[in-house]
């Protein structure tokens, strides 16, 4: 027989809830530079600048808004990194920029959405890059088109070379074509558009 699930929670000892240790705690500079490390590892994983993972980490770490001066004093990064990587941040829809109020000063929080994250860097990196190889792709499949003569006598020792370079340039653009087919559907999920 089964119990209740009120019957089962009331048979469990109450675990005490331990507030949020103090800000400057040895837990709370663990906390920050634990989650600084993850983010700067995910960035390099996805060819950004550690410096971006870094600045994303410390934010995502903390629930109020940071200055840029802030930043700058806890990561030990210079102004101008800390300025560029904000601002590829904001593009990539991973942090919000405000206004502090009374003061010229701008406040930045991290965004807690991955999917944003995610539609963001589909849509500042990926489909750029995509476009730019795509054109890549098809000037080889041009040169390699007008050339025949050339590259045939080339490869004279190599017969198959030449069709070896057109059939994969060719699996080369079909796997463009798979990926303008699937990122739209991404974007969609994901809600960038």
């Amino acid at each position: 027989m089964a119990l209740a699930p009120q019957l089962v929670r009331d048979a469990l000892p109450a675990t005490p809830i331990s507030p949020l240790p103090a800000p400057g705690s040895v837990l709370t500079a663990d906390y920050e530079s634990g989650l600084v490390a993850i983010f700067a590892d995910l960035a390099e994983l996805f060819g950004n600048p550690k410096s971006y993972g870094e600045i994303f980490g410390l934010l995502f770490a903390h629930e109020e808004p940071l200055t840029m001066e802030e930043i700058a004093q806890r990561l030990d990064i210079s102004q101008g990194s800390i300025s560029q990587g904000l601002r590829q941040l904001e593009s990539f829809g991973a942090v919000v920029k405000e206004r502090n109020n009374g003061t010229r000063q701008a406040l930045y929080t991290a965004k807690l959405e991955m999917k944003l994250l995610i539609a963001g860097f589909l849509k500042e990196r990926v489909i750029p890059r995509l476009e730019s190889t795509e054109a890549r792709v098809k000037a080889l499949r041009t040169s390699l088109n007008s050339h025949p003569s050339s590259l045939n006598s080339s490869f004279r020792s190599q017969p198959s070379s030449l069709a070896s370079m057109r059939f994969r340039l060719n699996r080369l653009a079909k796997w463009h074509r798979s990926a303008r087919t699937l990122l739209p559907i991404a974007r969609k999920i994901l809600g960038g558009g």
